[in-house]
């Protein structure tokens, strides 16, 4: 069953502001691709107060022990080699617009079930 609580839809619109801040800052992400060494791949993180703090090196293989370690309470998007600002962009509208569908999926069930 879907998580229909206050919560639920409240991470879905803190999402979209995330969203938004990495795309602000895609020429900064982009900017950094250039440094990656062999194998590894770029983090961009937003920290919980919704603010853009920087990129990170990992290496591919440790990508799942590494991500939340430096995620925190925040949020983290990878980036490989090659990505371009259209790119970013694309991809945070694509994270918008899905969290966007959770919010309207989440009010459409609930107004469903409040008219039963």
């Amino acid at each position: 069953m879907p998580d229909l609580s206050p919560e639920a839809k409240a991470r879905a619109v803190r999402t979209i502001d995330v969203a938004a801040v990495f795309a602000d800052n895609a020429e900064i992400i982009v900017e950094a691709l250039p440094d990656l060494p062999e194998g590894h791949v770029l983090v961009a993180l937003v920290d919980a107060e919704h603010a853009f703090t920087g990129t990170h090196h990992v290496e591919k293989v440790n990508l799942v022990e590494r991500i939340p370690q430096i995620e925190g309470d925040g949020w983290a998007m990878v980036f490989s080699p090659g990505a371009s600002v259209a790119d970013v962009r694309r991809r945070t509208a694509e994270m918008a617009d899905i969290a966007r569908a959770r919010i309207a999926a989440i009010d459409r069930i609930l107004a469903r079930r409040a008219g039963s």
